[in-house]
This record gives structure tokens, sequence and C-alpha cells, in this order.
């Protein structure tokens, strides 16, 4: 299912910012824009520039810099500097000064554009006191205070090996200096396709301005102190028609496309019958969580297939929830398929089971004898982890839900983030299942090797349960009739949502797993009331 496709045919503009494209990619496209808009290169530059200017000036009025520091190499990420502090100098106070910190090596090699704009920043120099241009000089030290803000544009994309001497050192000042720091395009030494290494220099910034896309390096966990909050800048760049891509951010926008709203002659069987086989004597708020995110999400019926000591919890929470209990009181044991209601169309497995041996049997059972796909999640994937080739056997188009560690037991340890999107692509595609790696940004993998970034969430679903509200959600998304592609992207997608609209009404901190169900009613509604695009 790409929905790229279908976003092309609505509008590039709308569907540009929303790719995640490699720097290979991005030079295409800003080849065929200067080409087919046309347009100069000089005069993308100014536009990429002043647009990044107009969201810096936003932000000063709450920062109120005491003065602008605008870093520059001598590529055109330079250039992009050079516009961004020519544009400050127009609006910023009279007492504030605006000073361009050239960083060039013993043998520099300006780009045409960085040159253009260095000879037109030092006419504003001559006719305005408050601009300033220096070149940086590592055996100076540079005094930056605290209240200062400094924009980061020294290197950009194409960077692919370390930062050294004076830019290593530029990087070290502007660390050292703690202050709010926006970096252009990207945080200078940080590489955009690939891991950076540990001991490399990178700018440390509070807000990265990206032009036209996100980069997948922004969407890493170990990236972030380097990053901080991503805003992508709409340039309008335009895609070659037969540029294809295979990672983009999950959005609100498809979303809203993907919900269907619920038929107002319909009934309890017309919104589908969900097995929910999860809990334990030792874990009964597992399953609690789990159905309760089902009966929220809109699932016709729910029976739950528990363990005796945790069915005796149920009906005093969740009463409206069909109870099938399991003949051992401290775990799942066995699920006789006969006893249970023909109507069932949906099941998730996982929460709260623990792995006695005979939950592990239980488990394979249901492995061979259901063809649909189904959800799998938690102590499930630790089975599949300790029984790997059960992984063959699995229906095609489940959906798995794993955490980094739980990811990690099924498809090896990862070195870094970029290795561990390319296995869960790679499991995805040798499994023929849909791989829900959550997290910030939550990784959706998809059987024909499309991905897609959630764009929703908040640190506050980092909290015990989360994970089991997702899979109650997901089962009634699939009970309902949408597809597992569907189910995936929409199931997380309000899953985060939900989290960040108890966040925006409360605090984040405070938020806990039975929160979450609460708000789904809430994030289905802003779906249905989002204008398309």
């Amino acid at each position: 299912m790409y929905f790229c496709t279908f976003f092309m045919m609505k509008g590039t503009r709308n569907i540009m910012p929303l790719c995640v494209l490699s720097v290979p990619q991005i030079r295409e496209c800003e080849k065929y824009t200067m080409e087919h808009e046309p347009i100069a290169s000089v005069d993308l530059m100014e536009r990429a520039g002043r647009t990044c200017a107009d969201f810096i000036l936003e932000q000063l009025t709450e920062l109120c810099p005491s003065e602008i520091f605008v870093f520059c190499g001598t590529g055109n990420n330079g250039g992009d500097g050079l516009v961004i502090a020519r544009h400050l100098i127009e609006h910023v106070n009279e007492n504030e000064n605006v000073t361009v910190v050239v960083c060039q090596g013993e043998t520099p090699h300006y780009s045409t554009e960085m040159n253009i704009n260095l000879d037109r920043w030092k006419e504003v120099v001559a006719c305005h006191e408050n601009a300033h241009l220096q070149f940086f000089d590592e055996n100076q030290p540079l005094e930056i205070s605290e209240d200062a803000v400094i924009v980061d544009a020294i290197f950009g994309i194409g960077l692919n090996k370390p930062a050294t001497g004076v830019f290593a050192s530029a990087i070290r000042t502007i660390n050292q200096s703690e202050a709010y720091t926006f970096a252009v395009d990207t945080p200078s030494g940080l590489f955009a396709d690939q891991s950076t290494p540990s001991e490399n220099e990178v700018v440390m910034a509070q807000c990265t301005l990206s032009i036209q896309f996100n980069k997948t390096a922004f969407l890493i966990p170990d990236n972030y102190p380097f990053c901080g909050e991503v805003v992508v800048m709409d340039i309008g760049m335009l895609p070659p028609p037969e540029l294809t891509w295979n990672c983009e951010l999950l959005t609100h926008n498809i979303a809203s496309m993907l919900y269907r709203p619920r038929d107002p002659y319909g009934h309890k069987g017309t919104f589908g019958h969900g097995l929910l086989v999860a809990g334990s004597a030792n874990m009964p708020g597992a399953a609690i969580l789990a159905a309760m995110s089902a009966l929220r999400g809109g699932i016709g019926k729910l029976t739950v297939h528990t363990a005796q000591q945790a069915a005796d919890a149920l009906p005093i929470v969740l009463p409206e929830a069909i109870l099938h209990r399991d003949e051992n009181a401290q775990h799942v044991s066995e699920i006789k398929w006969n006893t249970l209601p023909s109507s069932i169309n949906a099941i998730a497995v996982g929460p709260g089971l623990g792995t006695h041996p005979q939950t592990i049997a239980a488990i394979k059972d249901i492995l061979d004898s259901v063809q649909a796909p189904i959800i799998l999640d938690a102590d499930a994937l630790n089975m599949l982890a300790e029984n790997k080739t059960w992984l063959a056997y699995l229906p095609e188009n489940s959906i798995l839900t794993p955490h980094f560690k739980e990811f990690e037991r099924l498809a090896g340890p990862s070195q870094n983030g970029f290795e561990r999107i390319e296995k869960a692509k790679l499991f995805a595609q040798r499994y023929s299942i849909i791989l829900i790696l959550k997290g910030k940004h939550t990784l959706i993998s998809l059987p024909d090797g499309k991905q897609f970034f959630n764009t929703t969430g908040n640190e506050g679903m980092a909290t015990a349960g989360s994970g089991d509200t997702l899979t109650g959600l997901l089962l009634a998304l699939l009970a309902q009739g949408y597809n597992p592609v569907e189910t995936a992207l929409l199931g997380v997608y309000l899953h985060g949502l939900s989290g960040d609209i108890y966040a925006e009404e409360y605090h984040s901190s405070s938020l806990i797993a039975s929160d979450l169900p609460k708000y789904f009613g809430k994030a289905v509604s802003s779906l249905l009331t989002f204008e398309k695009c």
C-alpha cells in the first residue's frame, strides 16, 4: 500500500515534506526543481534561507537574545546561513547584533552561491552597525553569552566524514556556549544517511530546521541530543516524476483518510468480534488494559480468554467483556476452539501471559490453528524469540508489536539506529508480516518494504501497560474490518494521538496506561473534523 502514489495525485506540495529521503534523492529533487520550476540555485537558496529566518524570528520573541551568531561553512549550507543572517538583521531589535562567523580551512573552497551571499552580507555590514562579519580563529576564543542565539550553518547533509581542525573547534565552541542553537538542515557533524560515530564532534542543537524533508538521522533515538525539536521547512521543492521512496511520516492526513465513519445502522455484529488471549494470575492488569482498549476502540463484541484467577477480576472493571476461562487458575494452558463463538473474526495474543510451558504450547496451537492475520505482543513475542522456527508459520500479514528489547530477541542486536531500521524492514519482508517497532517515532514496517515513522505520541507513554493498550486498539480495528496494514497505521497513530491529547489537557508526566483508552474518542473526533488534503 503506497500512500505516496495517492498523495502525488493530490498535489506535490502536500506530500514532499512527508517523505524521508536519502541525500542522493534530495539532490535529485533540488536539480529537478531548478530545471523545471525553473529557479536558479542562488534563488532557491534565498527561498530556503528566508523560510528558516521567518521561523527563527517567530521564536526570538520568546528567546529575547542579547545577540545572534550565525556560523557558516564555505559550502551551500553556509550560503543558507548568510541568507538567514541578512533577513534577521532586517527585523531584529536595534540593540541586537547579528554576527556571521565564517569557518574555513587552510585552503578554503567557496561555492558560487556562498560567494554571492557573502558579498551581499558584506554590503549589509557596510551600512548596518549591528551587522558584523568575522572569521573563526580557533586560537582566539569566541565569547558567546548564554542568552545569545546561534544559527548553525557550517555543514549540510552532504557531510560523510568527521569534522576536524577549525570546523571541529567551531562545533565545540557552539556546544560549550550553552546558547540556544538552531541547526540549518542538519546539525553540523551529523551524518544524514548513516550512523555517526560517538567520538565525532556534532553540534547539539535545540531545534533543527530540516529543509523540505525529514532525514532518517532525525528519527533515531541516538541523535535526539543533537537534533532537538525537528521542524520541516517546506520550500516547494519538486520531485522528479520517476522518484520513488520507501519511507515516510505517518501523519494526521493519512490517518484521517484511513478512518471510516461508523455505520449509523450498524449493530454489535457489524463491528466485529475479537478474541483476546491475555493475562495470568500474576498479571491480570495486562488483560484488563488490552480489553478496555479493544472496547473503547469500537469493537462490537470482545471475548477474553485468560487464566481463572485473572478472569475473576475482569467483570468488576469490564462487565462488557465476554469471559472465556482457562481450566488453569494461574496461566493460560489450552484454548478449546469448539467452545468459542463462531463469530470471532480477529485475534490478539500476548499481554501478561507469562511463559509457562503449557502457555507456550497453547500459543503454538493458535499458530497451527489460525490462518488469518493475528496480533502478537509481549510474552507471545518472547515465545517466538525462543522458538524462532515458529516465525515461518505466522499467518501472512500478522501484526507483531515489539519494543526495542523484544525486537532484539527476535532479530538479534543492532549496533545503531540505522541498522535497527534496516533489520525491521528485512524482518517484515522475510516473514511477510507487519512489524510495529514501538518507541519515539514508532516504526511500522510492511511486507512490501515500505516503512512509516509515526508522528504522534510523547514521553508520558513510556509507562507500564501502554503496549497492552495498543494491542487492544489494534484488535478492535482488525475486528471492525480494517485490513492489517490499515489496522497497524491507524492504530499506532490514534494510540499516540490519544497520549498527545491527554498531555495537552494535563501533562505527559502524569499519564498512565489506563488513561489512553479514555481519549480514543477524542482522537477519532479529530480525524473526522480534519480537512483532508
